[in-house]
């Protein structure tokens, strides 16, 4: 046989195999909607969605992209969503703005660039997520709390298996990343199709993605969130968070899937491409990790903007703030 025949069957059989994939993916996804609308009118845990972000340009349309998770994470899962706007560009509209027009459930926690400055040890890293997302998860007020990103929905059958419970104190839920196609400047709202197509599903692993862990408050009091020693970089920091949870003794539980709305920016999009604004690439080693009482910027104070905004400055404001985490043992 020649060799350009043998290219075209292994090429068609490929496709085939690519095409069974997406059509069982497809079948999955009706199937887990139909099953989810049985839920509807029941009633559901207390859980607080934390999701950081700045309206930077990081990619073009993250408002858009923002809004349409919020949309679809509340309707289905969370009654509280807490956003840390993280160090603003002055010049920029806050996006805690429009958040506030048109939800109700939100609550935003702007950390100034002030802050920023004093913390973060990498001038290319505009966006220090994971403290930030430690600033959420203190002040998030339901009994069950979820980090996630703001291009990120849930998946159906995650929704379905954190419904169905039952939810113990002890346990960590992560979830498979699978990255969704997202035409930029798209405003609509997430719906069925989003979930029967992907343009790539990224392999579990069970320290998670950075776009979905779920547990108790509890847990995440006991750990103290993220590791706030990690000052220079926001890769990774994700993992450590879950592989702290089980050095204190929580199972590690797989939730179902995590829809990432795909973008150029992305780390799936330039596979071992670490951009500049990621910073450096922490790993699951030498824990337990120890954040001080005041991990989160517990210690600053809340001055309100609007309703449902606040400003978090200094307790002096003649003292700079100091890095919480103090490394690892």
């Amino acid at each position: 046989m020649k060799l350009r025949e043998t290219k075209g069957i292994r090429g068609a059989l490929y496709r085939l195999g690519q095409l069974e994939k997406h059509t069982t993916y497809a079948l999955r996804g009706i199937k887990d909607f139909t099953k989810l609308r049985m839920y509807n009118g029941t009633r559901r845990p207390s859980i607080a969605a934390v999701v950081v972000g700045r309206n930077d340009d990081y990619m073009p349309d993250f408002e858009q992209r923002l809004h349409a998770a919020i949309e679809w994470n509340g309707q289905c899962l969370v009654d509280e969503v807490i956003f840390i706007e993280w160090n603003p560009p002055p010049e920029r509209e806050l996006l805690a703005t429009k958040l506030n027009k048109r939800f109700g459930f939100v609550r935003t926690y702007v950390v100034p660039s002030q802050i920023h400055q004093a913390i973060c040890q990498n001038p290319r890293v505009p966006l220090l997520e994971f403290t930030a997302k430690n600033v959420g998860i203190r002040r998030a007020q339901a009994p069950w709390i979820v980090v996630t990103n703001a291009d990120a929905a849930f998946g159906t059958d995650t929704v379905r298996t954190i419904l169905r419970g039952p939810l113990l104190t002890d346990e960590v839920w992560t979830a498979q990343r699978v990255d969704i196609p997202w035409r930029e400047g798209r405003s609509g709202e997430i719906g069925v199709l989003d979930h029967l197509r992907y343009r790539r599903k990224v392999p579990y692993d069970p320290l998670g993605t950075g776009e979905f862990a779920f547990a108790s408050r509890q847990m995440w009091e006991r750990i103290r969130g993220y590791d706030e020693s990690l000052t220079r970089g926001r890769l990774g920091n994700d993992s450590r968070g879950t592989a702290q949870m089980r050095f204190y003794g929580a199972k590690v539980r797989r939730a179902g899937t995590v829809l990432h709305m795909t973008h150029p920016t992305s780390c799936t999009e330039n596979p071992g491409q670490v951009q500049q604004h990621h910073g450096e690439t922490a790993t699951a080693e030498r824990l337990p990790y120890h954040n001080a009482d005041d991990w989160g910027l517990g210690n600053c104070r809340e001055v309100q903007l609007a309703e449902r905004v606040w400003r978090l400055e200094p307790p002096d404001c003649d003292h700079a703030i100091t890095v919480s985490g103090r490394g690892n043992d």
